[in-house]
């Protein structure tokens, strides 16, 4: 199945999120961690698009052009998803719709300011994974649906200042193709174990502008035990890091450069679900306007923090004018 073009001219974004969306069951408020045998009640409780939903619905808040290229089913999940992410002003050309169910779904369950996920993906694998059996599961579940010929067809139509997705061992070739267009390429990461461990992923992260992973992914990616050291040492690979410290704000590091940003300070965090995508979302669209990265790193905190305060990972995040407003009075 491919894609089918309506525009004969090319159509200008100013960023492509890849990836496939999900359902995000939301339960915050809890008075401790689920104890197995009992119940437990949550005080909050939300249904959300999640995943990439959140970093491309926090840049078409932010007042960027985006489109998102994914995969949907035709189940009721699907529906939702594709729903939430009209109404969010996200392009949903590029989204492949298959006749059969693909479900993507995941509890988050928040405690303490801190969440766990309990998470479940049915998806048709990847033709890449077909030829290689012992990887059909974890690319099925995070290799994008898109082929290396599929994507040279959309550049040829589509223009995109920037491309936001997450890391992949797989990325290689997708990677080189975006730099023959001078598209900046912002990596993100999941928690997967066999994918923070596999030994292609330097290859890959060479070939991005900026690597943005949270503390536990940094420090299990390179074994160090502070997210410090962690950056320093992707840096040796990446041009750019950034780990995302939760509360503690933020870090970059750029050759032997570094910078730390702390957290916005806000009053209650009602769900971190999605924080580290508002982050994202921030510090992309700062770099897109061109502000040096303290100030990109300012402004990807206010968006993260800020996503705190309310359930699902966009519902608080600010458009443009408000952040540029934080910003002001966040000046020296």
């Amino acid at each position: 199945m491919s894609w089918v073009y309506l525009a004969v001219e090319r159509t200008d974004f100013d960023v492509l999120v890849i990836g496939n969306p999900c359902v995000d069951l939301i339960f915050s408020g809890l008075p401790h961690w689920p104890v197995p045998g009992k119940e437990v009640y949550a005080t909050h409780f939300a249904i959300g698009a999640g995943a990439v939903f959140n970093t491309a619905a926090a840049l078409s808040r932010l007042g960027l052009r985006v489109a998102l290229l994914g995969e949907l089913g035709n189940d009721c999940l699907s529906r939702y998803l594709l729903e939430e992410i009209r109404r969010a002003g996200i392009h949903s050309e590029l989204i492949r719709q298959r006749t059969q169910p693909i479900a993507a779904l995941s509890v988050a369950l928040v405690h303490n300011d801190e969440r766990g996920f309990v998470s479940y993906v049915e998806r048709a694998a990847s033709p890449a994974a077909a030829s290689h059996p012992e990887r059909q599961e974890l690319e099925a579940e995070l290799l994008p649906p898109f082929s290396l010929a599929e994507l040279r067809a959309l550049l040829q139509h589509y223009r995109w200042q920037a491309v936001f997705l997450y890391l992949h061992p797989a990325l290689g070739p997708a990677l080189e193709l975006f730099a023959e267009q001078g598209i900046k390429v912002f990596l993100d990461t999941g928690w997967h174990p066999r994918l923070l461990g596999d030994p292609r992923l330097p290859e890959v992260l060479r070939r991005c502008s900026a690597f943005l992973p949270n503390r536990l992914e940094a420090e299990a990616l390179t074994g160090a035990h502070d997210p410090e050291t962690a950056a320093r040492q992707l840096a040796h690979v990446a041009p750019l890091v950034v780990v995302k410290l939760g509360a503690e704000g933020a870090l970059a590091c750029q050759g032997e450069q570094l910078w730390h940003c702390p957290a916005w300070p806000v009053s209650e965090v009602l769900d971190p679900t999605g924080a580290g995508d508002a982050f994202d979302a921030g510090f992309i669209y700062a770099l897109l306007q061109g502000y040096a990265l303290p100030t990109a790193l300012r402004c990807g905190t206010i968006c993260g923090s800020l996503a705190t305060t309310a359930l699902t990972g966009s519902a608080a995040v600010p458009g443009a004018a408000e952040l540029e407003r934080l910003l002001r009075e966040s000046a020296p």
